[in-house]
């Protein structure tokens, strides 16, 4: 097996999106899976087809962050990738990040870019620092960036003193993690001539949706009134989360006038994620 990558997944019931994805990897690096479902079935279904996947079943289901941190542990490589599986990617890619990641030799995280086919980025600039124009950089457009939503490439030695906030199960952890960083001067690296796919929203299979969709809607409010909270203070999380706040409990109003009950639960599961939140409780809506 291949010492330079480990390949991190963290996934919830994602057997068929997995299996499209790790046909398109070369067989030479370690792939680590956390399957948050608990589900045996398929850790023995993808460790007998893929001899270089070990699937992770914890004791209960981790979310985001502690996955995270668990594939970078469990990981012994130079580099770690980290995924959710319905990033789809091929060999190519991972040859043109490995390739960055040798040349670019003080990076924190690099990160390939969405395909030209989607209106938005993986990435933020608050300050535009450096204008690269030569070399690995220019081949490549690499741009240093503050802050990288998802698909990280991990330079394990210059963040191993460095984790997610486990209090994040899911949104927000990777600009938590990208802040700490940056906060303790590691480089951030987006190279937007190297493409993935993210379709978004579709981790987990269709049997799961549902589920899934009201984990989403009580997390979103609460990691984000955490973050800003964590970062900001309170005064500006509270003036932020403030149109979220009102958005649940119109959907509440509205689900009630119009008898539509999936509609209502929604809105409390999303008011509760904003109130949790506000009074410092820990979030606690995990399938």
């Amino acid at each position: 097996m291949n010492n330079a990558l480990t390949i991190v997944y963290s996934a919830y019931q994602s057997h068929a999106l997995l299996n499209k994805v790790i046909k398109k990897l070369p067989k030479k690096y370690r792939i680590l899976i956390i399957e948050n479902s608990l589900d045996k079935n398929l850790k023995n279904t993808l460790e007998k087809k893929f001899k270089n996947v070990e699937v992770i079943i914890p004791k209960k289901n981790l979310g985001l962050a502690k996955s995270y941190n668990l594939g970078l542990k469990k990981a012994k490589t130079k580099f770690v990738f980290l995924n959710n599986p319905d990033h789809s990617f091929n060999e190519g890619t991972i040859k043109k990040l490995i390739e960055c990641a040798n040349k670019i030799k003080n990076f924190g995280i690099i990160s390939p870019t969405y395909r030209k086919e989607k209106n938005f980025k993986n990435y933020e600039i608050y300050n535009e620092k450096i204008n690269f124009n030569h070399g690995v950089y220019k081949k490549y457009g690499i741009i240093e960036v503050d802050a990288i939503d998802n698909c990280f490439f991990v330079n394990k030695r210059l963040i191993k003193d460095y984790s997610f906030d486990e209090n994040f199960f899911l949104y927000f952890e990777t600009f938590d993690f990208c802040k700490n960083l940056i906060d303790n001067n590691k480089k951030l690296f987006v190279c937007n001539k190297i493409k993935y796919h993210h379709p978004g929203s579709k981790s987990s299979s269709k049997k799961y949706q549902n589920i899934v969709s009201l984990t989403r809607a009580f997390h979103y409010n609460w990691s984000k009134f955490y973050y800003l909270k964590k970062h900001f203070g309170i005064l500006f999380a509270c003036r932020k989360i403030t149109p979220n706040f009102f958005k649940s409990l119109k959907k509440i109003l509205a689900s009630i006038f119009k008898f539509n009950k999936s509609g209502l639960i929604e809105g409390l599961v999303e008011l509760g994620g904003v109130l949790t939140a506000m009074l410092s409780l820990k979030s606690f809506y995990r399938p």
